[in-house]
């Protein structure tokens, strides 16, 4: 079929009306009447279109500070005492104090879970951990997840060095002598808080009471942001938790606290995989 010029100047006239028109349309869904946050607007006095939120307002999920569930603080926690010999070496002049949630003591953080855990609540802890610890953490706690592998800020280990030799470290940075990257060591030995250590306090992270890994997750620490928006839920950051204080628990169990079927397993041999052509 062979369309004449006028009808293809008719069908073309057409085309380019409806661009117009759409374009006309999306131009004034565009600019909408609604006020942009914090734009200025001539209906209020202060000329502010974000209107000041009234005393007491939280939002739909949040939870009060004084719920259980956001109780991970002691009364010491919230009223922190500077200690004398912190005061001397950092603030001497006693100007600067410790901010509530601090970690000047292990006393400072509560010590059990607001519910009672169960299996459930575990393995719903290992999900989450899995999801958004692991990737920097390691599935075990050992700091050698796959961004800390690729060369960034390496978390602390969950856990202690048998040997007492295993000494902490964050980055790496490149020797000059021989161009290959070596471990700069906080100071800290392998498994201790670094926060405590900020306030010199050596404490083994397999110790610190629960309130302190319940804020470190909720508010974040160094280098780790805060997860709050990661795990909205209080209840999940708990079961986080109690899955963080398990995997510390696993990697220092002693045999002879196992159940007799976990000890009958470890005492059957282990089959070893062995690479092409390698003798057994």
């Amino acid at each position: 079929m062979t369309l004449s010029m006028s009808t293809v100047v008719r069908y073309s006239a057409l085309s380019v009306l409806s661009v117009v028109a759409v374009a006309g349309c999306q131009q004034k869904m565009a600019d909408q009447p609604a006020h942009r946050p914090y734009e200025e607007s001539a209906m209020f006095a202060n000329k502010q279109s974000v209107r000041p939120l009234e005393p007491g307002v939280i939002h739909r999920n949040q939870k009060l500070s004084d719920d259980v569930m956001m109780t991970w603080l002691t009364p010491a926690g919230k009223s922190i005492k500077a200690d004398e010999e912190w005061l001397k070496s950092v603030d001497p002049t006693g100007k600067t104090a410790p901010p509530p949630g601090a970690p000047t003591s292990n006393d400072n953080f509560v010590k059990e879970f607001p519910f009672a855990l169960n299996e459930d609540d575990f393995k719903r802890g290992q999900v989450l951990y899995n999801a958004n610890c692991a990737l920097c953490h390691g599935g075990a706690g050992h700091a050698n997840g796959k961004i800390p592998e690729r060369g960034f800020l390496r978390p602390p280990s969950y856990h202690l060095d048998v040997k007492g030799e295993a000494k902490d470290w964050s980055t790496l940075t490149i020797n000059k002598e021989t161009g290959k990257p070596e471990p700069s060591y906080t100071g800290n030995p392998q498994g201790v808080s670094r926060g405590f250590y900020r306030y010199g306090k050596v404490q083994p992270l397999k110790d610190v009471n629960i309130g302190y890994i319940f804020q470190v997750i909720t508010w974040g620490y160094g280098g780790m942001g805060s997860h709050e928006t990661q795990i909205p839920d209080v209840a999940d950051r708990w079961r986080v938790v109690g899955y963080v204080r398990a995997l510390q628990l696993s990697q220092a169990a002693n045999a002879a606290d196992l159940p007799d079927e976990l000890k009958r397993s470890l005492d059957q041999p282990k089959s070893i995989a062995h690479a092409p052509g390698e003798k057994h």
